[in-house]
């Protein structure tokens, strides 16, 4: 059963009285609480792209949860729940609600020099964040070549659908989404260190490499427009 306050918030939310919801929100725990749990983050993320009081407020959270993970690590257990989470993944899905890249980076930096363990772990994560800086000698040591898993996509692709009934998982569909994002990826890599034709014969190979014409179709319109891959999940869903 929904927590009585998370459903007036996401009602008052709803209704536009977002000094309220974030109120609301806030009164289920400390900020820290609140920012581990999926459904009052996803109404704070909400709040937080159109009402600065909620910006404000999630920016001391991501930087509460930043010194929790520099103290005391990446794993951490969410009040009150068996469930363990990663501080690092936290911040930065709170970075990218808050189109924040140069926060999610310099963290890295720090995860680099201090637990370079959990950087290596996490630096898939950090990527997109690293690339979006412009530092592509980092992001070059961490992102593998993507070419590496097109003899597995095809496998996929060979005994599962792209879009599956209802009832069953887009497995596919979600391996071809990190696929052309590692593709992306790489290729803004090779055009940061003055590669642009290395770039594009990657792109046509990866393209080329992918053994059915439906997911070759929906891995061009995803390079050409990041975020088709999901509205056909969910288009398929609905």
């Amino acid at each position: 059963m929904q927590n009585p306050v998370l459903k007036d918030a996401i009602a008052a939310a709803h209704e536009g009285r977002d000094d309220d919801a974030l109120r609301l929100l806030l009164s289920l725990g400390s900020a820290e609480t609140v920012s581990s749990e999926f459904m009052p983050m996803f109404v704070w993320h909400q709040l937080a792209a159109r009402h600065e009081p909620s910006r404000a407020a999630l920016v001391l959270a991501r930087d509460g949860h930043i010194r929790r993970l520099l103290e005391d690590g990446d794993d951490f257990r969410v009040d009150g729940t068996p469930r363990r989470r990663s501080r690092f993944a936290m911040i930065v899905s709170i970075n990218d609600t808050l189109k924040d890249s140069r926060s999610t980076y310099e963290l890295f930096v720090q995860l680099e020099a201090r637990l370079p363990e959990l950087a290596e772990q996490r630096a898939f994560l950090a990527l997109p964040a690293i690339v979006d800086v412009g530092d592509f000698i980092l992001a070059d040591r961490y992102l593998q070549d993507p070419m590496q898993r097109l003899g597995e996509l095809n496998q996929l692709a060979s005994h599962l659908p792209l879009l599956p009934p209802h009832d069953a998982p887009p497995r596919l569909a979600g391996e071809l989404s990190s696929f052309t994002t590692e593709v992306r990826l790489r290729t803004s890599i090779l055009v940061g260190l003055g590669q642009a034709e290395a770039a594009q014969s990657l792109r046509a190979a990866a393209l080329a490499g992918l053994d059915s014409d439906e997911m070759r179709a929906l891995a061009t319109r995803e390079l050409e427009a990041p975020g088709a891959i999901a509205k056909a999940i969910a288009a398929h869903a609905g």
